[in-house]
């Protein structure tokens, strides 16, 4: 609902760059965009202005960028962008663009260059380590983007002229006071009620049903006794990890991955050191003075600076961990040594060593089974690939399942009667290759004797499933589950006759009786709640009778089902709250109310704008594109 018009100015320049990064993607279709040069590509007209497939075709794909990082998996398919609603969203999103460009032009809008300057200095992606405009920067990352300064600037121009119309349209709305201060007095208004509550022990166990009664039962109720439907299916994995197993790596492809990989297998130089660090060069020059004497460094450190052993202790680094003067220096001396003092932001530092682990290179007979690993999984990206391609192929000319797992060296499992929860009928559970939930999803969603399509495992390999077998949901026989019919139909009976009772006991207190009396000859507890919400405010009254105390007269009584048995309540008394003393609390009501009120008026002026600039949307130019 006219997204570009409710963000801020900084997050306009990021959504400017990350569109235009997202077109980089590639376009899906984009075969069918060639091959149709000369058709019409129109998916939406708005007032005269065509959004053409293209268009559509990358508004969908940042969205689905975005829906892939937040969920940190595979890329949606498009049939899972049109089920997800996104291609519906994007085309939305575009159509409302226009409209408002359309609005904008009708209005001769327009923003100051200055505005354009001061929204590009204070973005932060093109500030340096200090804060400060940085125009290497600036055109750095507008060149990553293949943006000119104009090009950019104009994308940038347009969506604050977007911006600034939709803060004409919606800042500044205030909720009526009238409807705030209803709202608050529907809200802050508190009832005490007097309680009984009918535990289910309050009515006598019904005798067993008669045959009759149990059979009409199970029929009314035959849903409780049903067995799910039960799939027996076949898995055919092609994992990544099987096909890597199969390559075998050449000596010498081992030997010249190996030197091209040696930093890998080299740990450099360590060194244990301990530390110093002085606030000026006066107390620097008394620590080195100690120093040269003999006294012990830990003494030192302790004397002058203060440092306990934790502190002036700071364990193995190699020259890569240290700042360029501290590295040059720590390297430079041998084991037992100190530095001299070393001057940096932080003040003056003494370093010791003490204790060297010289540079270790893990020799090629060590490394070559990681070696081996690592390329025969490398190779095995474009032997998955390939075989891949080849399953599709085999499946489409509807080649046996068997077939296809034995030519392509598939890892068969086979799982026979399970439910679509992954259980059998007894309650065990089935033990699938992962991603188990998946693969079940696959095979509930296939034709018995069918074969599955390839499908991906993230970037683990691939599965197929074929549907041995389908067993029919059904239902267990009465004969099966007397027992648990006959207790069903009691538990419903004793349900029955307390519903009954709270009738009768609110009937009585709504003709006069109060519920204290009328709990008591039931011999039945009742209490008086504290001051209640509608959301709450007693936990020993259940919510379902909440919300029928607020829908009641002083006075009268109504009845719920409860968590164990059934609740009676009678309204003793209402508490209005008042406004005018709880200024911050309707404040916030206020405060609430604007946003939804910003909202509609930004869908009120959407629809306005739809009646001035008529939409049209091509439905099979959309579902060509997708």
């Amino acid at each position: 609902m006219l997204q570009a018009i409710r963000s801020k100015a900084s997050s306009l320049i990021v959504k400017v760059l990350f569109g235009v990064l997202v077109i980089s993607f590639g376009v899906w279709g984009i075969g069918d965009i060639f091959r149709n040069r000369g058709a019409d590509t129109t998916v939406a007209t708005v007032g005269g202005r065509k959004i053409d497939q293209r268009e559509l075709t990358r508004a969908v794909n940042e969205q689905a960028e975005q829906l892939r990082a937040m969920l940190r998996g595979a890329r949606p398919d498009a049939e899972q962008l049109k089920a997800l609603g996104i291609v519906d969203s994007a085309l939305e999103r575009l159509i409302n663009r226009e409209l408002m460009d359309l609005e904008i032009g009708r209005l001769r809008l327009a923003v100051s260059d200055e505005a354009i300057r001061q929204a590009i200095v204070s973005t932060r992606a093109f500030q340096n380590d200090t804060g400060q405009f940085d125009r290497d920067r600036y055109r750095a990352v507008l060149a990553a983007q293949h943006l000119s300064e104009p090009q950019f600037e104009a994308l940038l121009r347009a969506d604050l002229i977007r911006q600034q119309l939709g803060h004409a349209v919606a800042d500044g709305v205030v909720p009526p006071a009238g409807l705030v201060d209803a709202l608050y007095r529907n809200r802050a208004e508190r009832r005490v009620a007097d309680i009984a509550i009918l535990p289910e022990s309050a009515a006598a166990a019904p005798d067993k049903p008669s045959d009759a009664e149990l059979s009409a039962f199970y029929e009314q109720h035959k849903s409780s006794f049903a067995l799910p439907e039960l799939r027996s299916f076949s898995v055919g994995v092609l994992s990544l990890d099987d096909v890597a197993a199969g390559i075998e790596v050449p000596e010498s492809k081992l030997r010249e991955e190996y030197e091209a990989r040696l930093a890998d297998f080299r740990t450099p130089e360590q060194r244990h050191l301990q530390q110093i660090l002085l606030p000026d060069e006066a107390k620097a020059k008394e620590a080195e003075s100690q120093l040269a004497a003999g006294k012990d460094f830990a003494a030192v450190a302790k004397d002058v600076s203060g440092a306990t052993p934790d502190l002036f202790d700071l364990g193995l680094f190699k020259r890569d961990d240290l700042p360029l003067k501290l590295a040059d220096a720590a390297f430079d001396i041998k084991k037992g040594e100190v530095t001299p003092p070393i001057e940096d932001e932080l003040g003056w530092h003494i370093l010791r060593v003490t204790e060297i682990k010289p540079e270790v290179t893990q020799p090629f007979a060590e490394a070559k089974q990681k070696l081996a690993a690592d390329i025969s999984r490398d190779l095995a990206g474009d032997e998955i690939a390939k075989r891949a391609n080849q399953i599709d192929d085999a499946v489409a000319a509807e080649t046996p399942f068997a077939d296809v797992a034995a030519r392509f060296g598939l890892k068969v499992t086979k799982v026979e009667s399970v439910g679509r929860d992954g259980h059998k009928r007894d309650g065990s559970e089935v033990e699938l290759p992962p991603p188990a939930d998946q693969i079940l999803d696959t095979a509930f969603h296939s034709a018995e004797g069918k074969t599955s399509p390839l499908t991906e495992m993230g970037e683990s390999g691939y599965y197929l499933v074929q549907v041995d077998k389908v067993t029919p949901s059904t239902f267990k026989p009465l004969d099966e589950v007397r027992a648990q019919a006959t207790e069903l139909w009691q538990a419903d009976k004793r349900n029955a006759a307390l519903e009954t009772l709270a009738k009768e006991m609110t009937d009585a207190v709504n003709a006069g009786q109060k519920l204290a009396d009328v709990a008591a000859a039931h011999k039945l507890p009742a209490f008086t709640s504290a001051p209640l919400l509608r959301s709450g405010g007693d936990t020993k009254v259940p919510p379902a009778i909440t919300a029928k105390i607020f829908e009641s007269k002083p006075g009268a009584a109504a009845f719920a089902r409860g968590a164990d048995g059934y609740v009676v309540a009678q309204v003793k008394e209402v508490l209005p709250p008042d406004p005018a003393k709880e200024g911050e609390a309707v404040a916030r009501v206020s405060q609430q109310l604007a946003p939804a009120m910003r909202e509609e008026l930004l869908q009120q002026f959407e629809a306005a704008l739809r009646e001035r600039y008529p939409v049209t949307i091509d439905n099979e130019a959309v579902a060509r594109a997708f």
